[in-house]
């Protein structure tokens, strides 16, 4: 019994047994229903993709000494290996035990690695709190460690981006080792826990580092050692070697953040203030946590931790550093640039509140060291709290008496009914026992609020571990199109998600396959190939998916060398692509173009960039189809198969006449029949596929209440409409006061939700396809346009009249000049493409290297589908970016030998640094021995 109560009194063993229980609670619903912890968007998107490639490489790397290839040509239309998986997998330590797993068990290790890290998260907490407060009792630890642990940021990444949990284990002990090196000057410690957060993930290491600099900054204000040069020195050399060590890795990823399709992006979105349901919502989160976090607040914390910060805020002087912490943060959260900045200098993500869980849940303990101490006001200012947080997340719930909120609220009174009793009762270990179990029910709740449908396979935001398993090996059924070289055979795949679809524009599982999809979905992507993209107009293209399906257009598609598509049954497929009736793979059937462009070849025409840059889309789309676009040229040629485009006539009345071009302005009304424009009969447009391009595109979103007269409008003329019908019985129900009370009730929370974007969608041929413009809210895909070019497909019934009817989201006031002109996808194109093919000259693959030798009359510029990157080079050639985004290579009269070669910009250098980091360590720790000696 003594050595039972000994172990009991062990605070890491005590951990361990009650993290079995919350984490039973959370997880095993999952485990028991087959359900993985994969999301259906970015976890089977990139996570879960990135992980079984990662284990390929690991073995290959361990096992046979191979290391993987600088430059992946199975990455979209070809990008560099460490550049794009730095951010997933190459520095999360957690990730490399995958290597010694069977490719079947990926899944498992996936789902355990989970739990795993939120383990880790607590004893990290848990160790650094014993430092900081080492005479906390232990039932004090208890609720702030799992307090710590479970709150809304985790019960969002826990699910949705795993190795976001890691910088929950690295920023205490970043924070106590620097403690560590202010208070003892021991460095060593220090150093190996920067090199750790540098080498995990350099997004989430420029947060801890700012979080980190605050700590100092405090350290210094609190100890009055501002000119303590010796101690900053010691300081910045630590720091120095610590950053030094993960160079091989940081510099690189750094050098392609900077040069990647989101940088240069404006601050915080352009907002200045967010909108109003943001602050709506904000005092609920401070209990709560909402299914999708607006701006990434996850919000969600313990009663306990609420009750922490007001009784530190309450004893100012007492707490004042925790103070000046809790003040920052609240002033920050209320302000978009704040989150930009801590973003990065880019979108106003709040991802940075993981840190203040550190803060919060250490006051905690001292909080609960305290109760004693506590008086009326505290329990006042308590209440009060509760009751605007309540109060916000009645009105985030549409002031529903059945709120899926009620049991947070609940929990929260409970728990300042503890927190009393155990004040006027301090000797009862009942009432501790009843508090700790309280807090882990309350975290427990936090955790599951969002994900009591996951377990639900007709709601589930999670996948199962059944179609899991079917996707991963349903890749291998993607077969290249030319098996002796598949490295030039590009192909593009379809959804293969089905009903699962999350936000994900596309999935990465194809890199699984020994096919090149063009289709890349990570977080750093080209931004040459971006800008090419843009200046054509791609509707679906964006920053974290560049290509995205191309908008399906043909010259294009072949332009890019893709060979097949493999499409689901409602796609649209360009004309020069036939189906292959022999091969279906996933439910998807093959379409194969002979009309595909090689990865290199020499275009008819070269055209001068400057003459470039004022054409439209198609006009741009047309030219590369025989000529090569060049910067620099004072003056070029023109595209003899651009002339070919043909101009459509086109109203908005069918008793005006027609224009090539019209002003097109819609604002929301009640109506039976759709807006949109009329085709007039063109057979010039016959064998054409057809663009509907959108300039100057302005939306001015209505205000609350024009939504709310528009919303009556509709309910008044459809009930007018019924009335005048009649064959339809009378509408007894008919009360436009009950319909606005009810709508005004329901819709309360939407107050600002004009900062949001909207779809514009058009309808050709029984086709949809649609442009949604990204608002500020949206954080990872804004790309705001004021033109757009949509493909309509493939010209038909030209030789009648047609109605396009257009329909927009949102309420508002729309207004663009529109024109649609068809593009030649018949012979007119073959002929071109057949004699682009003929020019192609035959290439050597190498690993990181392409070789081949061409002859020309004279000087000519050789074009590639290549994405322009500083890191290729051609034996001592100057390189040129051509077609906005893709290798040129000069070629002078004469034989030309070409070797292409790829190295990955900064590698070289970040191996040196990372070599002088390491024998900089040594040393200090030699020095340190000898020292000790």
């Amino acid at each position: 019994m003594t050595a039972l109560k000994r172990y009991w009194k062990n605070i890491y063993l005590l951990y361990s047994i009650l993290f079995l229980l919350v984490a039973a609670a959370v997880f095993v619903p999952y485990f028991v229903t087959g359900t993985s912890l994969i999301w259906q968007s970015d976890g089977i998107a990139q996570h879960f993709p990135a992980l079984v490639d990662w284990r390929v490489t690991l073995r290959q790397l361990l096992f046979d000494n191979i290391w993987p290839a600088q430059w992946q040509w199975r990455l979209g239309l070809g990008a560099d290996y460490l550049q794009t998986f730095s951010y997933y997998t190459l520095g999360d330590i957690f990730t490399y035990g995958v290597a010694f797993v069977s490719q079947d068990h990926v899944l498992a290790y996936y789902n355990c690695s989970v739990i795993v890290r939120l383990f880790l998260a607590g004893l990290s907490f848990l160790f650094v709190a014993r430092q900081f407060i080492p005479r906390a009792p232990h039932w004090s630890l208890i609720p702030a460690t799992f307090s710590y642990i479970f709150f809304g940021y985790t019960a969002f990444a826990a699910f949705e981006h795993p190795f976001f949990l890691n910088p929950l284990i690295i920023f205490p002990l970043l924070i106590w080792s620097l403690n560590r090196l202010l208070v003892t000057h021991k460095t060593f410690l220090f150093t190996i826990i920067v090199t750790w957060t540098l080498w995990n993930n350099f997004y989430f290491a420029f947060m801890m580092a700012l979080g980190a600099l605050l700590f100092w900054l405090g350290y210094l204000y609190a100890t009055r050692s501002w000119f303590n040069w010796t101690q900053h020195l010691r300081l910045l050399v630590a720091t120095g070697i610590g950053t030094l060590m993960p160079m091989v890795l940081l510099l690189p990823s750094l050098i392609s953040v900077l040069d990647s399709a989101r940088s240069g992006k404006t601050l915080a979105n352009g907002l200045i203030l967010y909108p109003a349901y943001y602050y709506f919502g904000l005092p609920g989160n401070l209990i709560a946590n909402f299914a999708t976090p607006d701006f990434w607040v996850t919000g969600g914390f313990s009663a306990l931790a609420v009750f922490a910060v007001i009784y530190a805020l309450r004893h100012w002087h007492e707490y004042k550093t925790f103070n000046w912490v809790f003040i920052l943060v609240g002033v920050g959260l209320l302000l978009p640039a704040f989150a930009g900045i801590l973003n990065g200098f880019s979108s106003p993500s709040n991802r940075w509140l993981f840190m203040i869980s550190l803060p919060v849940n250490l006051m905690m303990i001292h909080f609960l060291q305290h109760l004693r101490r506590l008086t009326l006001r505290d329990y006042t200012w308590f209440a009060i709290v509760g009751v605007i947080a309540s109060l916000s997340l009645f009105i985030m719930s549409d002031f529903s008496l059945n709120s899926r909120f009620s049991p947070m609220i609940a929990l929260y009174a409970i728990s300042l009914l503890l927190i009393w009793s155990l004040q006027h009762h301090p000797t009862q270990p009942g009432l501790k026992a009843l508090l700790i179990a309280v807090v882990l029910l309350n975290v427990t709740f936090i955790t599951n609020r969002n994900h009591t449908n996951n377990t639900n396979p007709a709601t589930s935001d999670m996948l199962s571990e059944r179609s899991i398993n079917k996707l991963l090996h349903g890749q291998r059924d993607y077969l290249p199109e030319n098996t002796a070289n598949p490295s030039f055979s590009r192909v593009y795949i379809d959804n293969q998600l089905g009903n699962a679809t999350g936000i994900a524009p596309t999935t990465n599982l194809p890199i699984l396959s020994q096919t090149n999809n063009i289709e890349s979905y990570w977080s750093v992507q080209n931004k040459a190939v971006n800008t090419m993209m843009q200046r054509l107009q791609i509707a679906g293209s964006s920053p974290n998916d560049i290509t995205s399906n191309l908008d399906h257009r043909n010259i294009l598609m072949n332009v890019l060398g893709v060979k097949t598509s493999y499409q689901n049954s409602s796609t649209m497929t360009p004309n020069s692509y036939e189906q292959n009736a022999n091969v279906s793979v996933n439910h998807q059937t093959a379409f194969t173009s002979s009309d595909s462009y090689p990865l290199v070849y020499l275009p008819k025409y070269t055209v001068a960039a400057k003459d470039y840059g004022p054409m439209t889309a198609t006009e741009k789309e047309a030219t590369l189809a025989d000529s090569v676009v060049v910067p620099g040229m004072r003056a070029g040629q023109s595209s003899a198969f651009a002339k070919q485009i043909v101009s459509g006539v086109i109203r908005t009345d069918q008793t005006k006449s027609g224009q090539t071009s019209l002003h097109y302005h819609y604002k929301t009304h009640a109506s039976l029949l759709p807006d949109g424009i009329f085709l007039m009969a063109n057979k010039q447009l016959r064998g054409t596929e057809l663009h509907l391009e959108i300039s100057n595109l302005r939306y001015t979103a209505a205000t609350f209440g024009q939504r709310q007269q528009n919303a009556l409008a509709a309910y008044q003329y459809s009930a007018t409409q019924n009335a005048r019908n009649m064959q339809s019985s009378p509408n007894i129900r008919y009360n436009p006061k009950a319909f606005t009370w009810n709508w005004t009730q329901h819709h309360l929370d939407t107050i600002g939700t004009e900062y949001a974007g909207y779809k514009l969608t058009a309808n050709y041929n029984d086709h949809d396809v649609s442009f949604s413009q990204t608002g500020q809210t949206n954080l990872s895909f804004y790309n705001p346009q004021n033109a757009v070019t949509l493909n309509l497909g493939q010209a038909t019934d030209y030789k009648n009249e047609q109605f396009i009817p257009l329909t927009f989201s949102r309420d508002g006031d729309y207004s663009f000049d529109v024109r649609i002109v068809g593009i030649p996808t018949d012979k007119r194109f073959s002929r071109v493409a057949r004699q682009i093919q003929r020019t192609a000259p035959k290439l050597r693959f190498k690993r990181n290297q392409v070789l081949t030798t061409i002859r020309v009359q004279s000087p000519r510029m050789l074009a590639t589908t290549i994405p322009y990157s500083t890191g290729w080079s051609a034996n001592g050639r100057h390189l040129v970016k051509i077609n906005d985004g893709f290798i040129g290579i000069p070629l002078k009269a004469g034989q030309n030998h070409l070797v292409l070669t790829y190295q990955t910009p900064g590698l070289t250098i970040g191996l040196w640094l990372s070599l002088l980091g390491g024998v900089l360590s040594s040393i200090a720790l030699v020095l340190k021995l000898i020292k000790r000696k």
